[in-house]
């Protein structure tokens, strides 16, 4: 009899393990601008179970064109950063569809950020908006913030 409480017992450790939150994985999201260049960035995040969204803890290795740009250890979702609120997690989607991240180099997201809106359109419309590291010039010319293209945008698994 108490081999089987025990076996009973593994089966319920098991199914409560299986339960538990999903192991952070490794992506490479790359995201082509329209003036031609290219933005790498391994990204961990957690897989949900919905196949596409990304639930990101951790943009690391951002490079324009190969060439690294700075540090962006504050990551939060454009909603919470535009409202001020802690509401929203931070997610990229495999299919480009639903973005609404973005990652900075400080809580202020002033000096040096990505910023991915996808679909949410918290800023007018869907773009992708960047700090000078990562090809924007400010001035509206080619490599301005642009809008954002799901065509132009990949995250996959590493």
């Amino acid at each position: 009899m108490r081999k089987s409480v025990n076996g009973i017992a593994a089966i319920f450790a098991a199914a409560a393990f299986a339960a538990g939150p999903v192991a952070a994985e490794d992506f490479r999201l790359t995201y082509t601008f329209t003036f031609g260049s290219v933005l790498e960035v391994d990204v961990t995040g957690e897989l949900q179970d919905d196949g596409d969204t990304v639930i990101v803890s951790a943009f690391e290795k951002a490079r324009l064109d190969g060439v690294a740009g700075p540090a962006l250890p504050f990551v939060t979702s454009l909603a919470d950063l535009v409202d001020g609120s802690d509401l929203n997690d931070p997610v990229l989607t495999l299919s480009g569809l639903d973005n609404d991240i973005s990652v900075c180099s400080d809580s202020t997201c002033v000096a040096e950020f990505i910023t991915f809106d996808g679909v949410r359109q918290f800023l007018g419309k869907p773009g992708i908006y960047t700090s000078v590291s990562f090809g924007n010039t400010f001035a509206g010319g080619a490599n301005a913030a642009e809008r954002y293209d799901p065509a132009n945008y990949r995250l996959v698994p590493r």
